[in-house]
């Protein structure tokens, strides 16, 4: 038992070094997981990984910003001290820390500028693409998001494990670019179970014209739903729901 144990401990640090390497987080967290098996690990999950991604869960694959965009910049502690280490090094990491910081206060227009210089001195920095992503769609500028996620999925096509093509995907669709967002969204369903990709693929297939297609695709949805695990269940529920609705509106009725 003590062995598994192990094995699995070991697992979870090569997982978060390999994330904090993706993320390009501070090289200090890779020395606190390895120094301090598996309590570096565990501190790294919940400082950094779970919150980083949990907007991007609580959408159920989409890169939906948190809330309604504020211009008020409000100075913080963390901001303060981000802004003074820019003073001094101006690196590409504290920008982009920075441009985090008013995402979460949900000051978009200050962190597009900081994501943009951040870019700008480190253009493989990825995580400053997608934040600049998160910002331009939170503001309905979904043309200039599907450009920045273009470029982001070139470089890693299953960046924030499918959320990234995925928004791309959305940005075409909101943007009135239906062509481009069944082209996109036949990409995520290939690679990624995404239901609601699975259902505006669906929704776009009738749109133009090809109401079988889209029919097809809405029961694979429902067929899918019969195999997954309850607390997937759950989070796929809604969009499990309008599949079987749009069905019915269109007489099929399933068992």
């Amino acid at each position: 038992m003590a062995e598994i144990f192990n094995y699995l401990a070991i697992g979870f640090m090569l997982w978060m070094c390999m994330d904090c390497i993706q993320r390009r987080e501070h090289f200090v967290w890779i020395i606190i997981i390895i120094l301090l098996p598996p309590v570096g690990a565990v501190a790294y999950f919940f400082a950094i990984k779970n919150r980083a991604s949990s907007a991007a869960s609580s959408t159920g694959g989409t890169i939906i910003p948190f809330g309604k965009p504020e211009k008020k910049e409000v100075e913080t502690e963390e901001t303060l001290q981000l802004k003074e280490l820019i003073k001094k090094y101006q690196k590409a990491y504290h920008y982009e820390k920075l441009g985090q910081v008013y995402v979460e206060q949900n000051n978009y227009e200050s962190a597009i500028a900081n994501f943009e210089e951040a870019i700008q001195r480190d253009p493989e920095m990825l995580e400053a693409r997608y934040g600049l992503a998160k910002c331009l769609h939170g503001l309905e500028r979904y043309d200039e998001a599907s450009t920045v996620l273009e470029k982001l999925t070139s470089l890693d096509k299953k960046y924030d494990y499918g959320n990234a093509i995925f928004g791309l995907a959305e940005c075409y669709r909101l943007g009135g670019n239906d062509e481009k967002a069944l082209a996109a969204y036949g990409e995520v369903i290939n690679s990624f179970h995404f239901f609601k990709a699975y259902y505006h693929y669906a929704r776009l297939l009738d749109k133009s014209g090809k109401k079988q297609e889209a029919i097809d695709n809405m029961k694979s949805i429902v067929g899918s739903a019969k195999d997954l695990p309850d607390y997937k269940l759950e989070k796929e529920r809604f969009w499990i729901d309008e599949a079987y609705k749009y069905l019915r509106k269109n007489g099929i009725e399933l068992a």
